[in-house]
């Protein structure tokens, strides 16, 4: 099992995670059986009915906080004609109801798929909360037949929010962050003792995905809520209170002065354990506690703020990350220049004469800045940095090449259609982990040449363990990629796949781009579109075997590059490689051992169905059959157990390994066979 050793931790975006598991950890103090009384009569005088005031205090991370807010609670207004009284304070999830009445159900529910009654208002003896009312004589149900229906309503609401929040992965790694907004709730079933708690007015999928991830179930969480302590033992041997001695223990050891190790499960049950900052609605003014709820809930959902444009979120998202990446000393300098330059043509790239630098030249040092290789530390600085700007779960997959094409398109402002096919070219094979070079593109082009025919003629022999591209072919790849969709011109060049693309006519920007950097033609391709692109004309189209070069005069109309043409000469490959070494020779010898080996599997395959006319059963399951000879079955033995030796011997020594290498005295040889 993993540890962690506090407080040797990652640094994260201003804040390291030992910090933030520090507060966490200290956020979650004990519960005594004396507080536990205080807090339930505080809350009664609040308005909350026994039942909701008898379990609360379980779910208090910090139950003396709790009283103390209790004590100085507030009028606010939560909603358009709702003044409430309310707390602010932090509470355990494992312990919160997830609300059945769930207005995002609302469409299943006038389908005649969610049945779940509505919710009533309860208001007895100067109290209230909103009410499930499942023993209701009208809905006709006995005890268990109203469990199940619940807990299949349930199931239904979890489902919903499985499909539409995309925050589950990143709470489940990282936690609540943002409290949100509880109420009391009293749900009755029949032949069951009324069930108290708080319910998730407008935080169900926060409180699900926790719950979910921690084993809470629905079921377990009503079992542990119709437990009310009446004495202090009940009250130590309760489900929650066991749940908060298990995160007290690990807290334990955070906050100790020699902090101690701890596991990951330990670390990710502490994380997810609280939700912060949480109001708890107490009671409200000339509505009732049900409409207040709606009105809360709808208010929060439906009159969202002004969202961010996609551009403006991605614009805002990068500059989070070249603010951490330029603080920690991870911005990528072009020789001569510091980070302050370097940012400077990031952000102002229009600004930057072209004698000083080429747009070529400020997307491949964007490249080089937010395309790193995964894992690295400037990339998990990019994560975090990320984090903090609402990239989390799914947003993730495509960060870094919406994060790139944003800042490298800053070169181009106003093209439309052309940030999108960029983007899409920078998710290319073999992009990430580019240098920053300085040298001439004539120089650059020499190496990236010398780099693709040694590709080749590795691959020809078999090698598969070679970089997608050199450092030299990504700079030729990028800086080509930038001309052929943010370059001079009506269209972009190496464009997305049109809806509907027939056979063949699919590929995306940086399949495209992968496929023209791995060919000859292709590789001159992109370098013209360079040569071109930096005289401000339209991109020349070479012939076949014509190579690139910096020409004064722009290409004429007949001369220039179409969408169509770029994309039929990265579909053409390259003519084969004529290698007459033994590697090649081994890899051609290898495909037709699998042809062979393919004719022997076929034929055992005949002879395992051969049967006389009108017989049920195949001759093998008669009789079986035996090799006359007596040698098949021992000659395949020897030549698995050779395969597997080269293959072992492969894995271990590698395919650059010495060609003098003797076999070992336990080795099979050609002689055995």
């Amino acid at each position: 099992m993993s540890q962690i050793r506090m407080p040797d931790l990652t640094v994260n975006d201003g804040i390291s995670d030992d910090a933030e598991l520090r507060l966490r950890a200290a956020q979650i103090t004990p519960l005594s059986w004396a507080q536990h009384k205080a807090l339930r009569e505080a809350l009664i005088k609040a308005g909350f009915p026994p039942e909701v005031a008898s379990t609360t205090p379980l779910t208090a991370a910090n139950p003396q906080h709790m009283l103390e807010q209790l004590k100085r609670r507030r009028l606010e207004l939560l909603a358009p004609g709702v003044i409430a009284e309310s707390i602010h304070t932090d509470v355990l999830v494992a312990g919160l109801v997830r609300a059945p009445e769930n207005l995002r159900m609302d469409e299943q529910r006038w389908a005649g798929v969610f049945k779940m009654p509505r919710y009533t208002a309860y208001t007895e003896d100067g109290t209230a909360a909103c009410m499930l009312d499942l023993a209701d004589p009208r809905l006709g149900m006995d005890k268990e037949r109203a469990a199940a229906f619940f807990f299949d309503q349930i199931k239904l609401i979890d489902a919903e929010i499985e499909l539409k929040n995309k925050y589950g992965a990143d709470i489940c790694a990282h936690g609540i962050r943002i409290g949100g907004t509880l109420f009391p709730a009293l749900l009755r079933f029949p032949g069951r003792v009324p069930i108290g708690g708080l319910e998730t007015g407008d935080c169900y999928g926060r409180a699900y995905f926790v719950q979910e991830k921690e084993g809470m179930t629905a079921s377990r969480v009503l079992a542990a809520l119709e437990m009310v302590p009446t004495n202090a033992t009940e009250l130590r041997e309760h489900p929650l209170q066991k749940h908060r001695a298990n995160l007290l223990a690990i807290a334990g050891k955070i906050t100790a002065p020699e902090p101690a190790l701890i596991t990951e499960r330990e670390r990710l049950m502490l994380v997810r354990a609280v939700m912060p900052a949480t109001k708890i609605v107490l009671n409200v003014k000339d509505v009732s506690l049900v409409e207040a709820r709606r009105r809360v809930v709808a208010q929060h959902h439906i009159e969202q703020p002004t969202p961010f444009s996609s551009d403006t979120a991605w614009q805002i998202r990068a500059e989070a990350v070249l603010d951490s990446l330029q603080a920690k000393g991870h911005l990528k300098t072009h020789t001569g220049t510091d980070a302050t330059e370097t940012r400077r043509w990031l952000d102002n790239p229009t600004e930057i004469p072209t004698h000083t630098a080429h747009r070529d030249d400020i997307a491949a040092l964007g490249a080089a800045t937010l395309l790193l290789d995964p894992d690295t530390t400037g990339d998990r600085h990019i994560t975090a940095a990320l984090r903090t700007r609402g990239v989390t779960g799914r947003d993730r997959t495509r960060a870094r090449s919406f994060l790139a094409a944003t800042v490298i398109a800053r070169a181009v402002p106003g093209q439309v259609g052309r940030q999108s096919a960029l983007e899409r070219a920078l998710n290319a094979k073999g992009l990430r982990g580019m240098d920053v070079d300085t040298r001439p593109i004539e120089v650059i082009l020499a190496d990236a040449r010398s780099e693709l025919a040694d590709a080749r003629l590795q691959r020809a022999r078999g090698n598969t363990s070679i970089r997608p591209m050199g450092r030299a072919t990504q700079q030729i790849a990028l800086r080509g990629a930038f001309y052929l969709t943010c370059g001079t011109g009506d269209t972009v060049l190496l464009e997305r796949s049109a809806l509907g693309a027939g056979k063949g006519e699919g590929q995306e920007p940086g399949q495209l781009l992968a496929f023209l950097a791995a060919t000859h033609q292709g590789l001159e391709q992109l370098a013209q579109a360079i040569f071109d692109g930096r005289r401000g004309y339209p991109v020349r189209r070479l012939v076949k075997d014509q190579q690139a070069a910096d020409r004064p005069e722009p290409p004429l109309a007949t001369e220039r590059m179409t969408a169509p043409d770029l994309r039929e000469l990265a579909r053409t490959p390259d003519d084969p490689v004529e290698d007459p070494s033994a590697s090649a020779m081994l890899a051609e010898d290898g495909d037709e051992l699998h042809i062979e080996v393919a004719a022997i599997t076929t034929r055992l395959g005949t002879m395992r169905e051969r049967r006389d006319d009108g017989a049920s059963a195949t001759v093998i399951q008669q009789r079986g059959w035996k090799d006359p000879r007596g040698t098949i079955a021992n000659d395949l033995e020897k030549a698995a157990k050779l395969l597997r030796n080269w293959e072992m011997r492969h894995e271990i020594l590698g395919q650059g390994s010495s060609p003098d290498l003797d076999y070992s005295e336990g080795d099979i040889t050609e002689a055995d066979l």
